[in-house]
């Protein structure tokens, strides 16, 4: 099988424990680049948190940011998909938060927004390494659609907060765990698949040619899609189970034996 186009998630994927991309990995990119492979990434992080990973990639391609809720050109910017969610939903969910004293942000013209600072949105913009906004009450802040919603809590909180409002807004709202801490929320067709789907027909690309790598319960839905879907070897047991192949782990340039194994040396699934 001849892959034309790759997918690949940012965070515990492509990116090391210490948020960075390895020598090796980048390295196996540019070779996938080079056999003429499509690469994009496909991230639940903003564009703007985003791009400085894909020029130092030096690819030049649409990226799927935001859980799939925005898919734009990494060096434009231009806006080629944006699916923000429901304003009423928005505000049931900053409600609910706030009557329970979680960390919430919204997030709104590639800026996010959250009513104080406090150890999670420290949290958040270590990790993103963009800073955000505290603009007292969400409530009286949000006027439009924002293109998601992360609540920051504690891993066993959201769990179970997973748990209550997956079942609130089921067939509404995406609810999904993108890493221990964070539970987003996105419209209900803003997922990576969607996006991976959305992309690969505008280029018409097959579904038996994409690969997609990624660790966590955000990317089951490309796994799932892609005509071989694969898992780091950091993710759960729940994610390698929806994937075809599960590849060493992120902090072993797990991506690079993918693109080794499958795109240089043309191997298949044993």
């Amino acid at each position: 099988m001849k892959y034309r186009l790759l997918a690949i998630d940012l965070d515990d994927s492509l990116l090391n424990d210490d948020i960075a991309i390895s020598e090796k990995n980048k390295e196996a990119i540019r070779h996938a680049v080079d056999r003429g492979v499509i690469v994009t990434i496909a991230t639940g992080r903003m564009l703007r948190a985003t791009t400085p990973f894909v020029k130092h990639l030096g690819i030049d391609f649409p990226i799927i940011t935001y859980q799939g809720a925005l898919i734009a050109n990494s060096l434009s910017k231009d806006v080629l998909l944006h699916i923000p969610v429901d304003l009423d939903y928005a505000r049931e969910i900053i409600g609910e938060c706030h009557r329970n004293n979680v960390h919430l942000q919204v997030f709104v013209n590639d800026m996010y927004f959250y009513e104080k600072d406090n150890r999670y949105s420290d949290i958040y913009r270590r990790v993103s390494g963009i800073e955000g906004e505290a603009v007292g009450p969400l409530l009286d802040f949000l006027t439009c659609e924002p293109t998601k919603l992360v609540m920051i809590d504690e891993p066993e909180n959201i769990q179970k907060w997973q748990k209550y409002f997956g079942k609130k807004y089921e067939g509404r709202l995406e609810v999904v765990v993108s890493k221990a801490n964070y539970l987003e929320f996105t419209h209900i067709e803003a997922t990576k698949g969607n996006a991976l789907k959305f992309l690969a027909g505008k280029h018409g690309i097959k579904q038996e040619e994409i690969i997609a790598i990624g660790d966590s319960f955000n990317d089951i839905t490309m796994l799932r899609y892609a005509g071989l879907g694969v898992a780091m070897g950091n993710a759960s047991e729940i994610v390698k189970s929806q994937a075809d192949y599960v590849t060493y782990t992120n902090n072993e340039d797990g991506v690079a034996h993918v693109i080794e194994k499958f795109i240089v040396e043309g191997g298949k699934v044993i």
